[in-house]
């Protein structure tokens, strides 16, 4: 079974947004509430970058010529790799780098709870919903959103119709 090269570019991509972050996590600290921010920039950026360069190479494949729906294919399934990758890499990374990373920011969250004055019963419920923000498989549907929004941006760009090709209806 051959791996396509849009396959191979989303795997590399999600490797090195993940590595990205992890350095820039490293210098700033773990515990920087912006290192999370900017790791959705990082995520972002591979991602439409990725996109556009896997639908250019489908279309050299293709002597130039790349239909829409082709274009919109080679996006997706570049966007679904891509999530995947993220998201299981970000699994294996958190607790390896930083294990109490999650009780961190939920202690946080629980002291600004108190100086907010929320109420004792429903703090409980708020640092729950905090702690499902964690979940690195809460990135997978905005990265397939942006995922589509990409790919039909580079589909419409890109897009170029082989005129020796007949049209059949």
């Amino acid at each position: 079974m051959k791996i396509s090269a849009t396959t191979k570019l989303s795997v590399v991509f999600g490797i090195m947004s993940c590595l990205a972050w992890y350095l820039l996590a490293k210098s700033l600290g773990f515990y920087s509430v912006s290192v999370y921010l900017y790791r959705f920039f990082f995520i972002l950026g591979f991602l439409l970058i990725g996109i556009f360069v896997s639908v250019f190479l489908e279309k050299r494949k293709n002597n130039g010529f790349i239909e829409f729906k082709q274009a919109l294919k080679v996006g997706m399934l570049y966007a679904i790799v891509f999530a995947v990758v993220v998201a299981i890499l970000i699994i294996f990374i958190m607790p390896l780098i930083t294990p109490d990373t999650i009780d961190y920011f939920l202690s946080e969250a629980k002291k600004a709870a108190i100086a907010h004055h929320v109420k004792e019963l429903e703090i409980p419920d708020i640092l729950e919903s905090e702690k499902k923000t964690f979940s690195s498989f809460r990135l997978v549907p905005p990265i397939l959103f942006w995922g589509l929004i990409a790919s039909l941006l580079a589909g419409a760009v890109l897009q170029k119709n082989d005129p020796n090709k007949r049209i059949t209806e």
